[in-house]
């Protein structure tokens, strides 16, 4: 008489035994890099671009800031008449308030129309990135069309995200750059959520959620796309995107994840090498001019 087998429920290993969870943040950040100039040319050539206009934008700026300052003190060696209140034209006071408030509110309007502009850029790459980590190719319209479909949630998300990481900064400093990184993801976390999903509030626990205990690998691929030069940007969301999806899956699968690889650690390595260089600097200009007064 034939007898059948009664298959065991598999073990946790078994389960994870075809899913690999990459900790490493340089083979996490290059796994897709290839893939990436082969799919999506186009973006990788704007992520590269980008920055260097930024960097050139705020070059310009600081140029022309440099060739108004002389005219802007140029009587700063003369003695200003004081100036009364009461002697004032009221009219003059008027025009001064009205200059004032105009001032405030054009202020106001650059500060939203910039973080709405990044906003929809941070958006952009990161629904590219992850069209990318799934081997698909983003067009362009696809891409806009995703953004524009969950830009308030994500906006309103980001406008409260950041006002956490002010407010944290601003009680205690290390406070302030956990959150930074807690918050990382969130844009992937919304675009990659359905369009007609609502609630901010919902997004912020979710990237909470998946990040717990994992903040460190965020850290290691901002370290890996900081001391990369030139293609930092596109690092930066290649290894974004692929350290979602994998924090995601196991997540939502209830996996366990392994240890955190020792490499994400380095970043505080530099840091460290960093300070002591700036106290090195600091203790020999201390000492030179010690020496120069006796």
């Amino acid at each position: 008489m034939a007898t059948t087998k009664t298959s065991k429920p598999q073990t946790l290993s078994e389960k994870t035994a075809d899913i690999k969870y990459q900790s490493n943040p340089f083979a996490l950040s290059f796994d897709k890099f290839g893939q990436f100039f082969e799919k999506n040319l186009g973006w990788a050539i704007a992520l590269i671009i980008l920055p260097i206009f930024g960097f050139f934008f705020q070059l310009l700026i600081s140029i022309i800031d440099a060739a108004t300052m002389p005219n802007a003190n140029a009587h700063g060696g003369h003695a200003h008449p004081e100036i009364q209140l009461g002697s004032i034209d009221p009219a003059a006071i008027g025009l001064i308030s009205l200059t004032v408030i105009l001032v405030a509110v054009l202020l106001a309007t650059v500060i939203v129309v910039s973080v709405a502009m990044q906003t929809f850029i941070s958006g952009l790459f990161s629904y590219v990135a992850l069209e990318n980590e799934a081997g698909r190719t983003a067009r362009f319209s696809t891409a806009v069309d995703a953004v524009v479909a969950r830009f308030w949630r994500l906006f309103l998300a980001q406008l409260l995200a950041t006002a956490k990481i002010f407010g944290w900064t601003l009680l205690l400093i290390i406070p302030g750059i956990v959150a930074v990184f807690r918050y990382a993801l969130l844009p992937y976390v919304i675009m990659d959520e359905p369009a007609s999903k609502k609630g901010v509030k919902d997004s912020h626990d979710r990237v909470k959620a998946l990040v717990a205990g994992r903040k460190r690998e965020i850290f290691g691929v901002a370290t890996v796309a900081t001391i990369i030069p030139i293609v930092g940007n596109l690092i930066q969301f290649i290894g974004n995107a692929a350290l979602y999806r994998q924090l995601q899956i196991f997540h939502d699968k209830k996996l366990e994840k392994p240890a955190i690889h020792w490499l994400n650690y380095f970043g505080f390595v530099l840091i460290g090498l960093y300070a002591l260089l700036i106290v090195f600097i600091a203790a020999i200009a201390i000492l030179a001019t010690l020496s120069s007064r006796y």
